[in-house]
């Protein structure tokens, strides 16, 4: 039997919580988090740029 961390303990209770507070409601949260956006739509990315680490790099060049 596999007992579950407390991290895990914590993500399910916080969802159990965002569940309750949105009528268990999926379409209410997302627009909750749509409204977020706009509210703060300057500090929202629109896209990542993936950057290598120097340590990756070195590795895959020792790999060559």
């Amino acid at each position: 039997m596999s007992v579950d961390s407390p991290i895990v303990e914590e993500v399910r209770k916080r969802r159990r919580e965002l569940s309750k507070r949105f009528g268990n409601d999926l379409r209410a949260y997302h627009e909750h988090l749509r409204e977020v956006q706009a509210k703060y739509q300057s500090r929202v990315v629109d896209q990542i740029t993936v950057v290598r680490s120097r340590q990756v790099e070195d590795e895959s060049k020792a790999k060559r």
